[in-house]
């Protein structure tokens, strides 16, 4: 029994810590980038950032060419308001930069490239994100 309360304790300690690094991104994304860096230091990825209202475009679009060099894609939905999609090379370096920008509520995000075909820039809402909001339950 020792090791399973021992496997369960590290678990939740592992939920706890991606909530304090990484309050704005989503698990599901946190997780599969711990699998895809044991075999690619920077795995390409389609990046879907959910941004505040009001955000300043020009300003978050600066900031992305200026320390990624790739220019992100801007959408805009009535219901859900804006986002970026950002298709780049990623780490826990680049989700921290992003997380840390003020404009950021919250990033998901799928594998793109060796041989896997993107979905596209789209914020894709489950009924429960709908129901319960941005990763982590913060509105």
């Amino acid at each position: 029994m020792d090791c399973i309360n021992n496997l369960k304790n590290k678990y939740r300690e592992f939920q706890e810590a991606m909530e304090v690094c990484f309050p704005k991104v989503d698990k599901n994304l946190i997780v599969e980038l711990l699998g895809e860096l044991k075999e690619d230091e920077f795995p390409g990825y389609n990046l879907q950032i959910k941004l505040r209202e009001g955000f300043d475009e020009d300003r978050f679009r600066e900031s992305i060419l200026r320390d990624f060099g790739v220019l992100p894609a801007f959408h805009r939905d009535e219901k859900y308001g804006g986002h970026a999609a950002l298709e780049h090379r990623v780490n826990f370096d680049t989700l921290s930069y992003l997380s840390n920008m003020e404009d950021v509520d919250f990033i998901k995000g799928s594998r793109a490239g060796g041989g896997r075909a993107s979905i596209g820039p789209r914020m894709e809402r489950t009924e429960e994100d709908k129901i319960s909001g941005p990763p982590g339950g913060k509105a």
